[in-house]
């Protein structure tokens, strides 16, 4: 693995004189000519009022206005990441060997740095720190772009992109199909975010919700990472890159020998194609906003742009805070949390959507704060997914994190198994219903504690005042279920049930 060697020589714009030349508009993007020296471009950002293009190669492009661009030379390299921030632009290389960092304050001069070893895909910049992803599973950190710490390998994880937003980092990853969650840049958990193995690529933050992309033409939502709903966004397709900006989501990839090669949304849920007028096999490997210009370019050396004309506008507003409520047999009853931005419009109702994976209700639910959307009909021990979405008159948000929830024939605090008769052999889920919660709607944030014979395990109420707990490895025999918990000064303590576990 080669160490890069530092270049303390400030490198000299390239010809210059093509600088002058102009972005020609078409079908709402336009085309930069291509520059003398042209790069194989795969990364692009925006920072200190400055577009910054880097590819493969010793040529980076630049522009302050997304229309006029020039050539600047750079430290050769394999360079696919960029990221702004600490008063500097980084670049990172996809290989490890040969030369791994490069930086520049101004986006015009650059010098190579040593940098951290890897097969870098992604970086960002957020909570006054650098965060790298690699394809080898790295996650590394820098407050100043320069030195470098690693807070955590696992090789298991082939991480394409990472983005900063909500307090917290998120990558994704190709391999097992996971959202990789950090609240500081040091410690790290992992969901999957639909069905393992899944790939994802390409997450940005924007309009209150992390958005994410799987090569089988669904994207993925979330408000903090740890619970994903899917969404149809194109024909099959890998996105490579996303950015938000002026209340859009732009998503750029892989082109199938379609035109269509860029996709837009403004919830990062309902997604639309746009043409960009190039060759229909263009591979679209970056995307950045700045300055009221979205800017994407592709491995052939195409640098494309599109205009937000002016005020950007009124939006729809950011998912509701969550969504909570009550249980009663074969029902639900749901309370709708007001959005932290409402939009351009005030709030004029929330849909409620709950599913058990094979069928779906939706209930459309006013403005005020009561039980103001029930769904009947539904089948008590059965365990269902909730969602809401805001409405004001621009459209629908997306959708909250699913909450899951079961109804129960009557709710009074319980701790019990589906079956009276489980096999050691499988992990067992117990099912704790009937916690309570206080006048506000709130339920307790202190564990509630579940006995399974001699194991103990802990959970928080979910916001129906429900847990689920899996046992990994139940005992055999005759073994005691029971739960209790401390609620605003009352203690509270189920009724004890019993399961038999058998060998097989």
């Amino acid at each position: 693995m080669a160490v890069a060697t530092l270049v303390a020589s400030a490198f000299t714009m390239l010809n210059p004189s093509h600088g002058a030349l102009a972005a020609t508009p078409v079908g709402g993007w336009r085309i930069a000519p291509n520059p003398s020296v042209s790069g194989s471009w795969y990364a692009t950002t925006f920072g200190a009022g400055r577009f910054v293009v880097v590819g493969h190669g010793d040529v980076v492009e630049s522009s302050t206005n997304a229309v006029t661009w020039r050539s600047y030379a750079a430290p050769a390299g394999q360079w696919q990441s960029v990221a702004y921030g600490a008063g500097k632009f980084v670049a990172l290389s996809a290989v490890n060997t040969g030369l791994e960092e490069m930086t520049s304050s101004d986006g015009v001069h650059w010098v190579a740095q040593p940098g951290p070893s890897g097969e870098w895909t992604g970086i960002t910049y957020g909570a006054g720190r650098f965060l790298a992803v690699s394809a080898l599973g790295q996650l590394n950190t820098s407050t100043d772009g320069t030195h470098w710490v690693t807070t955590w390998t696992r090789s298991q994880f082939l991480l394409n992109s990472v983005t900063y937003g909500n307090g917290r980092f998120i990558a994704v990853d190709s391999a097992d199909g996971d959202a990789l969650i950090s609240l500081n840049g040091f410690n790290w958990s992992f969901y999957t975010i639909s069905t393992p193995g899944t790939p994802w690529f390409a997450i940005s933050y924007g309009n209150g919700v992390f958005s994410a992309f799987s090569p089988s033409g669904l994207s993925a939502t979330s408000m903090l990472g740890y619970v994903w709903v899917t969404h149809r966004a194109s024909a099959p397709q890998q996105m490579n890159a996303s950015a938000f900006g002026c209340n859009t989501f732009v998503a750029t990839g892989e082109s199938s020998g379609r035109v269509n090669d860029m996709i837009i949304s403004h919830t990062g849920a309902t997604w639309l194609s746009t043409p960009v007028p190039t060759d229909t096999v263009a591979n679209w490997t970056g995307v950045t906003y700045g300055a009221s210009e979205f800017v994407a370019v592709d491995t052939a050396g195409t640098i494309a742009t599109h205009h937000v004309a002016g005020y950007c506008g009124p939006s729809v507003a950011t998912p509701p805070r969550d969504v909570s409520g009550n249980i009663e047999s074969g029902q639900v009853w749901t309370y709708q949390h007001p959005p932290t931005n409402q939009g351009g419009a005030p709030v004029d109702g929330y849909l409620v959507t709950i599913t058990d994976g094979a069928r779906t209700w939706t209930c459309h639910a006013p403005v005020y704060y009561q039980p103001n959307c029930i769904i009947k009909g539904l089948v008590n021990r059965a365990l269902y997914r909730v969602t809401t979405q805001v409405h004001n008159r621009f459209g629908y948000s997306a959708p909250t994190d699913p909450e899951w929830v079961i109804p129960v024939p009557t709710w009074s605090l319980q701790a019990v198994t589906l079956s009276p008769t489980v096999s050691a052999s499988q992990p067992t889920t117990i099912q704790v219903t009937g916690i309570i919660a206080n006048s506000e709607g709130i339920y307790p944030q202190n564990p509630v504690t579940v006995h399974f014979g001699a194991q103990t395990f802990y959970c928080v109420a979910s916001p129906f005042g429900e847990c689920l707990i899996n046992v990994p490895h139940p005992q055999l025999g005759r073994v005691a279920i029971w739960s209790s918990y401390t609620g605003y000064g009352i203690a509270y303590h189920s009724p004890t049930s019993y399961v038999m576990v058998v060998s097989k």
